[in-house]
């Protein structure tokens, strides 16, 4: 067994898996109820004590009606990090509001009534209440929010996920269409000592068929996790076979040689970005299970400080990081989230994936 191997992955099994994402749209404060509801139901679901499902109870409200009441639409996104057992459950509110002009003043915490003052309140009680809590706004891109949610195991509320997630290193959107329970694309993050291996699978087309295909390639992954990835996808070729087929990508990402080694079929995005480049990660032609070519990697440099960030064709490939300024530097869920809001097509699942080479430093 291979020493502190941490697997987070979605089984397109339906809403509440680890992995995969529960969208609610916020359209004014009568959905409110409902959203709060479900969100407690994952809570203790997935393992939250009863004084944390409150916790998230109030944090999900407060970030919905911060989006009906001064953005007027937007979205609440929740998944659960880890699995059943961890106790911690992430919230995405994304909106394309005016954002927020003065940071500073909106984050203190004074103890304001309700009236103008409102959004100054919620947000600072979020943070308070949350175990981990990060934000970006823009004029020109609204607002974005990330808590997570969890059991206290000591003294000291601490998040039990995997340690790439408890430490902001992890952020993901993964969204079956609309109609559907369960999704074809899935995602997984392998993590041993120096070294990090990163699947996005999208089975072909939408629905049970597709993830299928997905749930096969996922099982090559988690035995194969430590091979490099043109071996993975030669696996998940012939685990393929007898489904639909699907477009997947791995990287495997070196720390100790600084590179990251991409291989991937069909149209499942990679790029690796920081301030400064943006470097595309391209795959070949393709169908694996089907008519798959012979698999071939490419090595690029990773960047210290770095984002690999990896998504379905369910996600538009037209975006790029110079579209917000100051976003690579939060926490990676805010990037997953704003490229969902901003670029996902309605008609496919859709997934992102972002995974960030160290922690920010407002969140050590």
């Amino acid at each position: 067994m291979r020493h502190n191997r941490a697997v987070e992955a979605v089984t397109a099994l339906g809403v509440g898996v680890p992995g995969l994402s529960s969208l609610h749209a916020v359209t004014d404060e009568l959905q409110m109820g409902s959203i709060r509801l479900h969100a407690m139901g994952m809570g203790h679901a997935h393992g939250l004590d009863a004084v944390a499902v409150d916790r998230l109870g109030i944090v999900v409200t407060e970030m919905a009606v911060n989006i009906a009441r001064h953005a007027g639409t937007g979205q609440i996104i929740l998944r659960s990090v880890g699995d059943h057992a961890t106790g911690c459950i992430e919230i995405l509110a994304l909106d394309k509001g005016p954002g927020i002009a003065h940071m500073t003043r909106v984050m203190r915490d004074d103890g304001s009534p309700s009236g103008a003052a409102r959004r100054d309140v919620g947000l600072a009680g979020i943070r308070r209440l949350a175990d981990l809590f990060d934000m970006y706004s823009h004029a020109a891109c609204g607002t974005a929010l990330v808590a997570h949610v969890c059991t206290p195991t000591g003294k000291e509320s601490t998040c039990r996920c995997s340690e790439s997630v408890k430490h902001g290193n992890v952020g993901v959107v993964c969204v079956p269409i609309r109609g559907e329970e369960k999704c074809g694309d899935a995602w997984a993050v392998d993590a041993s000592p120096g070294r990090l291996a990163v699947l996005l699978v999208d089975g072909l087309g939408h629905g049970p068929e597709a993830a299928a295909a997905a749930l096969a390639a996922m099982s090559v992954f988690r035995d194969a996790a430590a091979e490099a990835p043109e071996i993975m996808l030669a696996r998940m070729h012939t685990a393929l076979h007898a489904t639909r087929g699907a477009a997947l990508s791995v990287t495997v990402i070196d720390q100790s040689r600084r590179t990251a080694r991409f291989c991937g079929v069909g149209n499942v995005d990679g790029r690796v970005v920081t301030a400064d480049t943006n470097r595309h990660l391209i795959p070949q032609n393709g169908i694996v299970g089907h008519t798959m070519p012979r698999a071939q990697a490419a090595d690029v440099p990773w960047p210290t400080g770095g984002c690999l960030v990896m998504h379905s064709d369910g996600i538009s490939s037209r975006w790029s990081a110079d579209q917000y300024p100051g976003l690579l530097a939060r926490h990676p869920a805010l990037l997953a989230g704003v490229l969902f809001r901003d670029f996902a097509r309605p008609r496919d699942d859709a997934t992102v994936l972002v995974l960030r080479d160290q922690l920010p430093v407002h969140l050590a």
